[in-house]
């Protein structure tokens, strides 16, 4: 009986560890989707910004 009920523990044991290192794998996951996310937007948000910089006239300047 105390060799099954080691068993179970054991199990439980493993069962918990795999849960907890899929849980730090999604989360990490997430993180780095979210960090990518970011920097992609964050290049429109300068190339945007660098396209309306080209397109706006300076002050004085004659327009072509």
């Amino acid at each position: 009986m105390l060799c099954a009920k080691a068993k179970r523990q054991q199990q439980m044991f493993s069962v918990a560890k795999a849960k907890r290192q899929q849980q730090m794998f999604s989360v990490a996951k997430a993180k780095r989707q979210q960090q990518m996310f970011s920097v992609a937007k964050a290049k429109r948000q300068l190339q945007s910004a660098q396209l309306e910089r080209k397109s706006t006239p300076l002050y004085g300047e004659e327009p072509s």
